[in-house]
């Protein structure tokens, strides 16, 4: 989901795409890669740095049969939301702590199987990657 410059889809054979930037689904299907991501369950999701954007997360990681794998921005509670260079009120719907994060995903039924901050890391700060498995 939310396919950004195409890197991940362009990088696996086989892989599909869903965005709703106009730009992006052209992309997706120039490439015949569009996949519509509420027409069927899928194995696995992807969402790096679009969980944050989307209106409806729920229905969305709801079309996952087994895996999401996610990264986006982890905040340490509501004051640092207002001072972080992640703060963008009219892109960001969603502001999540790490344990805010963990308990919306087991609230959907998921158990988190692995959680790193390498992106942060590697400079892009205030970052952390994570994957949830069904249970």
């Amino acid at each position: 989901m939310g396919i950004g410059s195409g890197q991940f889809v362009s990088s696996y054979p086989g892989a599909l795409g869903f965005d709703v930037n106009p730009a992006g689904m052209a992309w997706l299907h120039e490439r015949n890669a569009y996949a519509d991501l509420y027409a069927s369950r899928w194995r696995a999701l992807t969402m790096w740095d679009v969980l944050e954007h989307i209106d409806d997360p729920e229905r969305a990681v709801r079309q996952a049969k087994e895996f999401v794998f996610v990264s986006l921005p982890i905040f340490d509670n509501a004051e640092h939301i207002l001072i972080s260079r992640h703060y963008r009120k009219d892109e960001h719907i969603w502001y999540w702590t790490h344990e805010g994060l963990l308990m919306w995903f087991e609230a959907q039924g998921f158990t988190c199987v692995e959680h790193n901050t390498i992106e942060s890391r590697l400079g892009r700060d205030g970052i952390s990657s994570y994957a949830f498995r069904r249970k």
